[in-house]
């Protein structure tokens, strides 16, 4: 059975999210903005070619045909798919609020070590592992807000595909299992280097809790 106009609209809206996610998460953030990521290793990259392979089969099944189809389940969930699309705008956004301004560390050092290197006639330093605690939005609360604003993202995608959008649901669930971990030891990590007591109380990623 072909897909009905609404049912296509949410395959096409589902679509061009994700699109405008991963444009910004695989090609800019990479190759623009985040220049001096640290090299990867190779096995994390197969891993994360592999899951992607799978995630991709996954979500274009359903929405090629696999997921509900019919004009009464699409026109029932209008709504929803409103709320949802509100969820991710707000989490890509917050995603990339947060993503900047950990950047914004180190553009900060640089330009710092540009004129203190300028005023003394020596060469600047490279500013590729200057640390520090980042404090502006959701991070007055929180280590890695950015990986919060993420969950959220996806919690609003898998809301416009339905809750019974099981790929939207197992990429979400997965995003927080692998980035959870992760936050935890981020958090041991900052406590380490800058003590606890100038965490101010920070939780790893989700405020007053965790």
């Amino acid at each position: 059975m072909l897909c009905t106009s609404r049912g296509s609209l949410c395959h096409d809206l589902a679509d061009t999210i994700q699109v405008i996610h991963y444009l910004y998460r695989a090609i800019a953030a990479p190759l623009f903005l985040n220049p001096s990521m640290s090299p990867m290793h190779p096995i994390v990259w197969i891993l994360a070619f592999g899951f992607q392979v799978m995630n991709a089969l996954s979500i274009g099944g359903y929405l090629a045909g696999y997921g509900p189809t019919s004009q009464q389940y699409w026109a029932s969930r209008s709504e929803f798919m409103f709320v949802g699309l509100v969820i991710w705008c707000w989490g890509l956004l917050g995603n990339m609020f947060h993503d900047d301004d950990l950047r914004e560390i180190r553009r900060a050092a640089n330009r710092k070590q540009q004129r203190e290197a300028k005023e003394s006639g020596k060469p600047a330093e490279s500013v590729d592992k200057i640390y520090m605690i980042p404090k502006n939005g959701l991070f007055r609360y929180v280590l890695h807000a950015h990986y919060l604003c993420e969950w959220i993202e996806w919690a609003g995608w898998w809301m416009i595909g339905g809750w019974a959008f099981h790929p939207g649901r197992n990429f979400l669930i997965n995003e927080i299992t692998t980035m959870l971990p992760r936050a935890l030891q981020g958090k041991r990590w900052y406590e380490k280097k800058f003590g606890k007591d100038k965490l101010e109380g920070r939780k790893a990623v989700i405020p007053g809790v965790l």
